[in-house]
């Protein structure tokens, strides 16, 4: 790469091109083009990077020279990536580091013809899904999955199974004018251009992980296809049943169906994240959401109002409720599943994936303390619901009186007064609670406290006696306790009822048929907590993308807790209102509170997940613990 000019002409086509040949150059020109640096900070960057050896991008130095924000480099990212290298965008993206960036051009170099994609994968700077989604971002592709039952077997039939395995092509939609297909290499012309001859009819391009295109035509080749696709498609139910069986088996938590401007794409949330899984044309698109609409009792004929349903089905000998949004949007109704599975069960505390001393720490000094207040707090989609009635399991006894007020109520408890919120029938939830305390309860459950006259009642029923739990959205266990203050409830009453408060995410976990050994970037390992011999003597651990993890290299979820049981020392903190970064710090010395990074960065440490997904999930909060303390507090008591 060559040496970067001292200084840049004003302006020019010349000062562009010099840019592209320098370690970060690409994005330093659109930055220069757009406005949102000048020659002047541009300058400055190359200087600094000229000291460096050009051993550090451009972008890199603008950051940390606080010249750009973070905010900047994603919407550059998000807005241009198709006028990016494919290496020097995932170079960008953080997905290779610049020295393996170099090592792949060099390899390149030696290998004509070999595409750079290729070399980083061979050499397994990236996995497979990382290279999927490089060139979706590069090339302005979806990134699809599809299932079989999704297929149009008469499009299959027209390619051959050779065709299809010789070019890692799955065609899935045939329109009038257009057939629709995701391949593996979306730069393969030659095979492109024979389909669009076979079909006589345009191609549009999607792109797919190439594992889950490898199973997914094996499948075809063993027989699978005549199973379970329809060569019929006109028919919209069976396409709504293909979809709701697809996000069943695939254990998706939420169904999107979002209208674009030309396409309406449908995406599936598994575990946590949301997955691209298939795209339709609007016409046929509509008439999904209309059905889905009637199978959950709402107005098809109002498609300007924001509305909310539910319905029951039966998918694959899985029961299943499915709670349904719509939200109108510029371009039509956006559709949101909640899918709630019935087979799965209540789960037990000790399933719940808490280490031992915090386990027994949440049975024994929270969830046995006779009055008080335990909260589980979190964002929506951390797990909270399971926790709670995890909790609730474990207190149910016959000689207490457990009564529920839920929004709706998401399992039945044998022996337990469950009550769903039903503003129709007039079960609002404020009138709900007042009727609560007239049934002489011992343990009150309230789904959620969602404003300050729900937080009262919970205070107050436990100044008389009672035992409350309940959920909160927070971001973690000490801004339960401030946002309570925030909602106008008096220090004196949450420092004398609050018990308990636990924090919770859901971390993905390391796909065991992919799973290999890397070297995590040091920066980020840094910001969880793991220290430089750490690092250098530790094994880590990751997934490479695979067909069982659909290739995102994780399959599964664990939970990261964070448990604060108040004592004296915080409950002396909320009465002086102090700050959060002062409760926090009292609650670490004298409570053995683990924050939710320290906790996850223990997990790490186990092999169940990555220091990746740690960072993605956990609110960033300060410590200075070592390595080696955190984990003696989370194997406390456990001989």
């Amino acid at each position: 790469m060559s040496t970067p000019v001292s200084r840049l002409p004003t302006h020019t086509t010349d000062a562009y091109t010099q840019l592209d040949d320098v370690p970060g150059g690409v994005f330093a020109r659109i930055l220069l083009q757009e406005g949102i640096i000048g020659e002047r900070e541009l300058d400055k960057a190359c200087r600094v990077q000229k000291r460096l050896g050009n051993n550090k991008l451009l972008s890199s130095i603008l950051l940390e020279l606080n010249l750009i924000s973070e905010d900047d480099h994603r919407r550059i990212l998000r807005k241009h990536g198709k006028n990016f290298r494919f290496g020097d965008l995932e170079c960008e993206m953080g997905h290779i580091t610049l020295e393996q960036l170099l090592e792949a051009i060099a390899i390149m170099k030696r290998k004509p013809g070999k595409r750079i994609g290729e070399i980083m994968l061979e050499r397994e700077f990236i996995n497979e899904r990382e290279l999927a989604q490089g060139l979706s971002d590069q090339l302005a592709l979806p990134l699809m999955h599809i299932d079989l039952e999704m297929l149009n077997l008469e499009v299959v039939k027209k390619l051959g199974h050779s065709f299809l395995k010789k070019n890692l092509i799955i065609p899935y939609e045939e329109g009038v004018r257009t057939v629709s297909v995701i391949c593996a290499d979306p730069l393969n012309s030659t095979a492109i251009r024979e389909i669009e001859e076979r079909t006589e009819k345009k191609a549009v391009i999607a792109i797919g992980v190439r594992s889950v295109i490898e199973t997914l035509i094996n499948r075809l080749a063993q027989g699978a296809g005549s199973r379970v696709a329809k060569d019929n498609r006109d028919s919209v139910l069976d396409i709504v049943d293909a979809i709701f069986l697809s996000a069943v088996r695939n254990r998706a938590s939420d169904i999107h169906i979002e209208p674009l401007s030309d396409r309406v794409r449908i995406r599936l949330r598994m575990d946590g994240v949301l997955i691209n899984h298939t795209e339709m044309h609007p016409d046929l698109a509509l008439r999904v959401i209309s059905s889905i609409k009637v199978m959950s009792e709402l107005d098809i004929s109002d498609t300007r109002r924001h509305q909310d349903g539910r319905m029951f089905r039966e998918i694959g000998h899985v029961k299943v409720d499915f709670r349904v949004s719509t939200y109108v949007t510029l371009y039509g109704e956006n559709l949101v599943m909640r899918i709630l599975r019935r087979d799965g069960g209540l789960k037990s505390l000790e399933q719940l994936q808490m280490n031992k001393a915090m386990l027994n720490r949440f049975k024994y000094e929270a969830l046995e303390v006779p009055t008080g207040v335990i909260i589980i707090t979190g964002p929506t989609g951390s797990g909270k619901t399971t926790t709670l009635y995890a909790g609730v399991d474990y207190l149910n006894q016959p000689n207490t009186k457990i009564i529920t007020l839920e929004d709706p109520v998401e399992f039945a408890i044998d022996g337990i007064m469950q009550c769903s919120v039903d503003v129709k029938a007039g079960r609002d939830f404020n009138a709900s609670l007042k009727a609560i305390m007239r049934q002489d309860p011992d343990i009150i459950v309230l789904g959620e406290i969602r404003d300050k006259l729900s937080a009262e009642v919970s205070v107050q029923a436990a100044l008389t006696g009672h035992k409350v739990l309940t959920t909160f959205h927070t971001e973690d266990s000490i801004g339960g306790l401030l946002r309570l203050i925030d909602m106008g409830i008096e220090t004196f009453l949450i420092s004398s009822t609050v018990v308990s408060i636990l924090a919770q995410r859901l971390a993905r976990t390391i796909c065991p048929d992919c799973r290999q050994a890397y070297l995590p970037d040091p920066r980020i390992a840094r910001m969880i907590g793991l220290d430089k011999e750490t690092l250098n003597n530790h094994a880590f651990h990751r997934g490479i993308g695979c067909a069982t993890c659909n290739g995102t290299g994780y399959f599964g979820r664990t939970g990261l807790h964070e448990l604060l049981v108040l004592n004296d020392p915080v409950r002396e903190a909320i009465l002086a209102r102090k700050t959060s970064h002062e409760v926090r710090d009292i609650s670490c010395a004298t409570t053995k509170l683990v924050s939710l990074m320290e906790n996850g960065m223990y997990k790490v440490l186990q092999g169940l997940t990555t220091v990746e997904e740690v960072y993605r999930i956990t609110p960033r909060s300060h410590s200075n613990r070592t390595v080696n303390e955190v984990v003696r507090l989370m194997e406390e008591d456990e001989s």
